[in-house]
């Protein structure tokens, strides 16, 4: 017997030896199945974490490879089939996928839709419309319908025009007729004209016979087309007729109609309405109309961008105060490009604005005076004489008293002197004129030669070209500058008999002879020639035109006023606060910054502003650690504020220190909303130095004696400023949260020292019941029991009975066992009947506590404080009222016996006004919410919230958070950021290998998938192969076995061998099947 063959080992099985684990009965992995509780039910429950168990748990289900590979088969392995298919198309017919339809249905509802598509828009564009036209849905060609009967013959018409009844064909005589000549023509003769013998169908062509035809038809086409014309004005006429008729018979059928009026039924609609007897459907109509109106006047908002995230917001503020930063250092440096000074105003510009309307309010309404005063006739002889100036068309113009123009600017001031030399002027003038006329007489009848006349029309020309130049202008005096519009005599010396010859030009050079002081122009004329070395009287200025000089005139205005711009830019930028800031990390250094920048609390508010803008943690992660200590010292910051408050109070409006305040808090609010973590590491340290200073101080409070000199000032309550921060708490974190790393150690807090921290003064006693009030806003909104706070309350109550020392032997605190003590605070019910009796028109305005000093030590101060707690006691009565499961009169006890010890009708000290309505009041909201007077309900235990009153719907992904995965090795062996590393490199690595594996396993299935295809199409191909050979075979051992029996029956070709052998006898078979 041999030796059995073992079967070749994987390099994927387990050497032989290691204990193998047994397989479970049901096949599940165990690692991959859930977690099954005994009785169906789950140990722990957890929130978003479905309840029901999976299959897998329970043994019946898939495993988590099946699930992949099941996952796998519908995703990749439809893909890889829908890949190497070239083309697919989508039956989208109406009704073939709903077994449901009828055929009826179908054909119906695909009729529709055909219908439809087929619309009036579409139709009326088609070219064929089956309605209009007999041949509809038929081809045509050269207007003629194709069918059957068309014969297509190219040479006989030709299409002209749509327009024609015929359809626009056109002969060959036509188209030689309009379209003949040249080689075409020629071509076409030649081939008529092949036959010798001439066209034995047509006669020879003749072209008149041909242009008479042509004429005939073409009158027929306009007398049919008048005809048609006819007829379309008849019927439009008939049509016209046939409505003027129905017309007039309509009125004949509106006059025994009866129309409403609705002038009446207006009335009667508005009768109603005041009346307020509208029926129902009315009202609801008014109401619709109303409505409808109110619509017409809402604001009308167009659609914006999207909303920017926090991120973009930060980016885009940060920008803008950078941009303004460089801008403002760019004004210091005396940079003022690309600066258009949009933000700096023209004072200038206002006050010449305000001196012209104050002068034309003079020149309108002149000086009034006393009626009782005579006029003098000088004062009116002076006002006469004044002048006035205007700005006119010409320039400015001097005015006098009756509107006349006296003067112009630039005129010899000899000519303005007064009305009388005017017109003394004027009458020389004109004797010169006059006696300038008579000699020019004098001259046309002495001189009558040609010369003396050429003279005349010289000189005439030359005035005619220097009569824009400067009258007044002195060669000998005067030096022209470069750049100056003149007229020079062009060529002055080759002139002939010294005719001159004026040019506009500009002097481009100024020539000075350093020995005879000389002065000569080099001069550029206007049409491009040049000339130079020109003396100075053969230069004349120009005189600038009055557009030229007003033109300069604003141009050294705007001059001007640009520069006190850029001056007041500059200033301004010196002077300003700016706009980027680094982060202060110290309380001294951020004091530095408001003393440098700042001058009033405002500018203070701005500075904390723009530091955190321009250095938030959104637009940079690394920011974190200084915007935490930044943080820390805004707290700080706030605290000081608010001890300033104590002491000084606002500070009026330059100082502004509750503003200053609230413009922290915000600060603070959007530091928390930006990084939360930072800030609640900052608002846990800050509240543990709080805590540590309130133990402190209740140490050094039982060492301090009344007689010391530091017994006065001190005080175990927090300052006014711990106050106010812890205030601001609640307005940056959430106190509704049943725990909060924040707010819950704050409430803490505020208890201890309202319990425990001694009242020895009326400074001491407001402080507490601030805190009280605090403390019960804390447990407000989710209306949760204060006990220090009401038991602090009920104390404070107590020290306003007539009998302080016995009130306060059953003081539910021990806060207040020291205030019994301080003759201050057993006067108290004294101090408010002596405030009732002396103020007799009381409101609730005046009873309000105050946190500043002085407040607090004036006489109302008592009187306050029993008003703001019996307010609390009110409010928080109201608050909890049904919320406490029918315990109301145990939680309210303390506060009903401290009601009791307080008598308002005491002669003593009566209660009156304000206050006692107010404890009237407290005692009412008492009574209903406790049920006083009610039987007791017995006690029962409370219920606890059911699963679906704890269940909050979480809207949010079930996605791992990153953040908190870590390791026991990163803990207090690496910093922070090596931590945060060194998690992102597990998390990369976890992601590679999951991706990795998931590669390898697609890949494993896409093989899998391709094996078992090649191996289908193997198994096909051989079966088939098999098949044939089997019957090849069997073919063959039929035809050996006719061989053996004679070979009678062999037919057909391939059978020669077969039968020849059959012959001779010598049958075989070779190897392989085949004969021998």
């Amino acid at each position: 017997m041999g030796k059995k063959r073992g079967t070749k080992r994987s390099l994927a099985a387990l050497p032989k030896g290691l204990p193998v684990r047994k397989k479970s009965k049901n096949g599940a992995n165990p690692f991959e199945a859930a977690r099954v509780v005994k009785g169906g039910r789950e140990k722990h429950m957890v929130h978003n974490r479905p309840t029901s168990l999976s299959k897998a748990a329970s043994g019946g289900g898939q495993s988590a490879l099946a699930r992949s590979l099941a996952r796998r088969k519908e995703g990749l392995q439809q893909s890889l089939l829908q890949e190497k298919k070239a083309n697919s198309f989508i039956d989208r017919r109406i009704g073939e996928h709903s077994s449901e339809v009828t055929h009826d249905e179908k054909m119906l509802a695909r009729i529709v839709r055909e219908r439809s598509r087929r619309s009036k828009k579409t139709s009326k564009y088609q070219l064929d419309d089956a309605d209009d036209d007999d041949n509809g849905g038929v081809l045509t060609h050269k207007g003629r319908a194709i069918d059957e009967s068309f014969v297509s013959n190219v040479d006989d018409d030709i299409i002209l025009s749509d327009d024609d009844a015929s359809g626009g064909e056109l002969d060959r005589v036509d188209t030689q007729m309009h379209f003949g000549g040249g080689n075409f023509d020629r071509s076409r003769s030649r081939e008529a004209n092949a036959n010798p013998y001439g066209d034995s169908s047509r006669g020879p062509l003749d072209m008149g016979d041909a242009y008479r035809s042509r004429k005939d038809e073409l009158d027929e086409m306009i007398h049919r087309k008048k005809m048609i014309k006819a007829e379309k004005a008849k019927t439009k006429e008939d049509q016209v007729e046939a409505f003027t008729t129905m017309d007039d018979s309509f009125k004949e059928l509106s006059s025994l109609l009866q129309f409403r009026d609705k002038e009446e039924d207006r009335r009667r609609v508005v009768q109603a309405r005041r009346e307020g007897t509208q029926s129902k459907d009315d009202k609801e109509m008014d109401a619709w109309d109303s409505e409808m109106k109110q619509y017409l006047f809402e604001r009308k908002v167009k659609a914006t961008d999207r909303t920017k995230t926090p991120e973009e917001i930060a980016k885009n503020e940060a920008d803008r105060l950078h941009e303004l930063e460089t801008k403002r250092l760019a004004r210091m440096n005396n940079d003022f490009e690309n600066d258009d000074l949009s933000d700096v105003s023209d004072d200038e510009d206002d006050k010449r604005n305000r001196k012209r309307k104050a002068k034309a309010t003079k020149t309108k309404n002149p000086d009034a005076k006393n009626p009782d005063e005579l006029d003098d006739e000088s004062d009116e002889e002076d006002d006469k004489d004044k002048l006035e100036a205007r700005f006119t068309a010409d320039g400015l113009v001097y005015l006098d008293s009756d509107g006349k123009v006296v003067k112009k600017l630039g005129d010899e001031e000899e000519g303005s002197e007064s009305p009388d030399i005017v017109e003394q002027d004027e009458t020389n003038e004109s004797e010169k004129e006059d006696e300038s006329g008579s000699e020019d007489e004098e001259n046309d009848s002495l001189g009558n030669s040609e010369d003396e006349a050429s003279v005349a029309s010289a000189e005439s020309d030359e005035e005619d070209q220097l009569g824009d130049t400067d009258p007044n202008y002195d060669p000998t005096s005067t030096v022209l500058e470069v750049g100056a519009k003149i007229k020079g005599n062009y060529r002055a010396d080759d002139q002939f008999e010294g005719k001159q010859t004026w040019y506009n030009g500009t002097i481009s050079v100024v020539h000075t002879d350093p020995k005879t002081a000389n002065i000569t122009y080099d001069v550029t004329y206007e049409d491009g020639d040049f000339e130079d070395g020109i003396g100075r009287e053969n230069v004349r200025p120009i005189l600038k035109k009055t557009e030229e000089v007003n033109a300069e005139e604003q141009k050294i205005l705007e001059a001007r006023k640009l520069k006190m711009k850029r001056i007041k830019a500059k200033t301004k930028a010196r002077t300003s606060i700016p706009f980027v800031f680094e982060v202060p990390t110290t309380l001294e250094a951020l004091h530095d910054m408001i003393g440098n920048f700042a001058s009033t609390g405002a500018d203070a508010s701005l500075i904390v502003q723009r530091i955190h803008a321009s250095n938030s943690v959104r637009l940079n992660k690394n920011n974190r650690e200084k915007m935490q200590n930044f943080y820390d010292v805004l707290l700080r910051r706030f605290i000081a504020v608010g001890d300033a408050i104590y002491t000084s109070g606002d500070g009026g409006p330059d100082l502004g220190r509750y503003e200053q305040l609230d413009s922290i808090t915000k600060t603070l609010y959007a530091m928390s909303q930006d990084s939360p973590e930072c800030a609640g590491a900052v608002w846990s340290r800050r509240l543990g130095i709080f805590q540590k200073a309130l133990g402190k101080r209740l140490r050094d409070s039982e060492l301090i004696q009344d007689e010391d000199e530091d017994a006065a000032e001190f005080s175990v309550w927090p300052s006014c400023g711990t106050f106010l921060l812890l205030r601001a708490l609640g307005h940056i974190f959430p106190v509704t949260d049943m725990r909060h790393p924040v707010v819950t150690p704050a409430i803490l807090l505020i208890g201890q020292m309202i319990a425990q921290a001694p009242v020895k003064s009326i400074s001491d006693l407001t402080m507490g019941v601030f805190l009280s009030g605090l403390m019960l806003e804390y447990t407000k909104d989710a209306k949760r029991v204060a006990p220090e706070a009401l038991a602090f309350l009920a104390g404070v109550l107590r020290l306003f009975s007539l009998n302080v020392h016995d009130a306060a032997l059953k003081n539910p605190v021990p806060s207040l066992e020291a205030a019994v003590s301080e003759h201050q605070m057993t006067s108290l019910r004294l101090k408010v009947g002596e405030y009732c009796r002396e103020s007799k028109d009381q409101a609730d305005h005046s009873m309000k506590l105050s946190l500043e000093r002085q407040v607090i030590c004036g006489s109302s101060m008592p009187a306050s404080i029993l008003y703001a707690t019996l307010h609390l006691i009110e409010t928080t009565t109201q608050t909890l009222d049904g919320a406490l499961n029918d315990s109301d009169a145990e939680v309210f006890v303390q506060i009903t016996q401290s009601l009791l010890c307080i008598d308002p009708k005491n002669k003593e000290s009566p209660l009156t006004g304000v206050i006692a309505n107010k404890l009237g009041a407290v005692v009412k909201s008492i009574s209903k919410t406790c049920r006083i007077g009610e039987p007791r309900p017995p006690l029962m235990l409370r219920k606890g919230a059911t699963t679906l009153e704890r269940s909050v719907k979480s809207l949010a992904p079930r996605i791992e958070d990153p953040t908190r995965y870590a390791m026991s090795k990163d803990k207090g062996k690496k910093s922070e950021q090596q931590s945060i590393l060194d998690r992102n490199r597990r998390e990369y690595k976890r992601e590679h290998k999951a991706v990795s594996r998931e590669l390898r396993l697609d890949a494993a299935f896409v093989e899998n998938i391709r094996r078992t295809e090649k191996q289908e199409k193997d198994s096909a191909a051989r079966n088939k192969r098999n098949k044939n050979h089997a019957w090849l075979e069997q073919e063959q051992a039929t035809m050996n076995q006719q061989v053996r029996m004679g070979g009678g029956l062999l037919q057909g070709g391939g059978t020669g061998a077969a039968r020849a052998k059959a012959r001779t006898g010598k049958l075989g078979i070779k190897k392989g099947g085949k004969m021998s």
